[in-house]
């Protein structure tokens, strides 16, 4: 079970809380760039990371990059999508049809 939450469920929220707060709280639209260049930023360390310290000469195997980062990326990922999803839900203005007609 804590397997799950550290590389599944925590990325989710982190990404969703960030691309959340992002959106929310930043006055300058070039914070908006901020999660998701940081996401990214620490995947490709990580990778780099894993693959060039791997014992062996030729790298890590595939498998375990696919593993590490890139299930948590990929949800940390989609944790944005869903933190600027939610945003939109939450702030933007709805438009609202008066006139009584159904469609």
């Amino acid at each position: 079970m804590p397997i799950l939450i550290l590389f599944c469920l925590l990325p989710l929220l982190l990404g969703a809380a960030a691309e959340y707060a992002a959106y929310r709280f930043a006055r300058r639209k070039l914070w908006r760039w901020a999660p998701p260049l940081v996401c990214l930023a620490v995947t490709l360390a990580v990778f780099f990371a894993r693959f060039f310290g791997w014992s062996d000469a030729g790298g890590a195997p595939i498998e375990t990059l696919l593993f590490v980062p890139g299930l948590p990326a990929a949800l940390a990922f989609l944790g944005l999508y869903l933190g600027r999803r939610l945003y939109k839900r939450l702030w933007d203005p709805r438009v609202i049809d008066d006139d009584g007609k159904g469609g």
